[in-house]
C-alpha cells in the first residue's frame, strides 16, 4: 500500500513508519550532489574543526578546514588555476570555458571571502593556502588533476549561482 502525505511530499510505504522522499527538487539536488562529489576527492575521512586564527597557528592546510570549506577553496583554485593557464595562452586552458567571463573568477572571490569570514583566517592566510593547493594539484597530477576536479566544481560553482 502507497500512500501519498498532503504535507510534505513523503511516501508512506506498506503502513510501516517509514518515509522516503517522493521526488526530490533539483534546486536542492545540485548543491547536495556538488558537496558530495567533492566529498570523494583527496579531503580527510572526517571533518576537522575550523583552524585557529592565532598567530601560533602560522600555516594552515587544506586538510585542517572543515570538508565544505576545502572543498571549495579546492574548486576555487582550479578555477584560477585554468584562467591563468587561459591569460598566459597556455593550451592547458583551452579546452574550458573561460574562466572570467564563465564566473570562475567571482567564485574564487566568495569562497575565499566566506573562508575568511568564517574560519577568522586572514588574507596571508589566505594566499598561503591558495598557493599550497595550487602546488598539491601541480604535484598530484597536474592539468589531469584539474580536469578530474572540474565536473565537481562546475557544479558547486552552478548551485552558489555562478
Amino acid at each position: 500500500m502507497d500512500r501519498r502525505s498532503p504535507q510534505c511530499g513523503l511516501r508512506q510505504i506498506s503502513g510501516s513508519h517509514r518515509f522516503i522522499l517522493g521526488s526530490i527538487d533539483n534546486t536542492m539536488l545540485t548543491p547536495l550532489l556538488a558537496l558530495a562529489a567533492l566529498a570523494l576527492q583527496d579531503t580527510p575521512a572526517a571533518p576537522a574543526p575550523a583552524p585557529d586564527a592565532s598567530p601560533a597557528n602560522a600555516t594552515v592546510t587544506i586538510d585542517a578546514l572543515p570538508l565544505e570549506h576545502a572543498a571549495a577553496a579546492r574548486c576555487a583554485v582550479a578555477f584560477a588555476t585554468v584562467s591563468r593557464w587561459q591569460k598566459a595562452g597556455d593550451a592547458r586552458g583551452s579546452g574550458y570555458p573561460e574562466m572570467e567571463a564563465a564566473g570562475g573568477r567571482e567564485f574564487f572571490v566568495r569562497v575565499m571571502a566566506k573562508l575568511m569570514d568564517e574560519t577568522g583566517l586572514g588574507r596571508e592566510d589566505i594566499i598561503t593556502l591558495s598557493a599550497s593547493v595550487a602546488d598539491d594539484n601541480e604535484r598530484e597530477g597536474g592539468p589531469e588533476r584539474v580536469k578530474a576536479m572540474m565536473p565537481a566544481c562546475v557544479m558547486m560553482k552552478t548551485a552558489a549561482g555562478l
